[in-house]
């Protein structure tokens, strides 16, 4: 083997013992450096009075997309996939020549009941833009959160955490049953009042007292989270109070 030969090998195996030892060149962009990448649309699909899935899909310039796994989804916790970035580059395009920028912060819906879905847009330097819908929303919006909804359902993610970063939400597939204390308005027959919450799985659990205004419901978070069902309920007008029980043993 003459000098020349020699040093060529030595260079690629060099190049080839380097790349082999920098996991991001291996297996592309990695969730856990997100921070150093730069992230260009965030899809978020919120909760409704069903089962709806509910997630946030994270877009970034060089293909990796993560997505974040709330409830009813087969994906809790924590997940990426990379994808080539050409795609990337033309989801970006449908960004820049819609009219998004203009968009108010949300467009007014029909059904109450509907899932609300947040899109947020990062120009070319940064900017944001954001907006959200339910049921109704322009063509051209519905076409890019359509575009945006397939990212999220493409196979083969791969689990990064079963947990999600920045957030004390727990992304569990069947999660038990949480207790709140209500306070109802005086005259308010509470079986005939929760007959309002059958979407959310809410059940009557007990009276604290023979006489007391107050029961302790249930509530499902694998539905809607206590924390979300607390804000229904201190803005119904048959309820005075509402709070999380934190007492978890049975009462007397």
């Amino acid at each position: 083997m003459n000098l020349t030969h020699f040093l060529i090998v030595a260079a690629a195996l060099t190049a080839f013992l380097t790349t082999a030892c920098d996991p991001a060149t291996v297996l592309g962009p990695q969730a856990e450096r997100a921070d150093n990448y730069d992230l260009r649309v965030r899809y978020h699909r919120g909760s409704c009075y069903g089962r709806c899935e509910v997630y946030t899909l994270n877009v970034y310039d060089n293909g990796l997309l993560v997505f974040e796994g709330e409830r009813f989804t087969d994906r809790p916790g924590t997940w990426q996939k990379s994808i080539d970035r050409r795609r990337v580059n033309s989801l970006l395009d449908s960004f820049a020549m819609s009219d998004f920028a203009n968009y108010p912060r949300s467009f007014r819906g029909e059904i109450p009941d509907a899932a609300t879905i947040e899109v947020t847009y990062y120009d070319d330097e940064g900017k944001s833009y954001q907006t959200s819908f339910k049921d109704s929303a322009p063509a051209e919006l519905q076409i890019l959160s359509n575009k945006l909804h397939d990212l999220a359902h493409l196979p083969n993610y791969r689990l990064v955490s079963d947990t999600i970063a920045g957030t004390k939400k727990q992304p569990v597939a069947a999660q038990e049953r949480q207790e709140i204390i209500v306070q109802l308005k005086e005259g308010i027959t509470p079986e005939a009042w929760v007959v309002a919450y059958s979407k959310q799985n809410v059940r009557i659990k007990s009276r604290i007292s023979p006489r007391s205004p107050y029961y302790v419901i249930t509530a499902d978070p694998n539905v809607m989270a206590a924390e979300e069902l607390l804000e229904f309920l201190r803005q119904d007008k048959d309820v005075v109070s509402a709070q999380l029980n934190q007492e978890v043993r049975p009462r007397r």
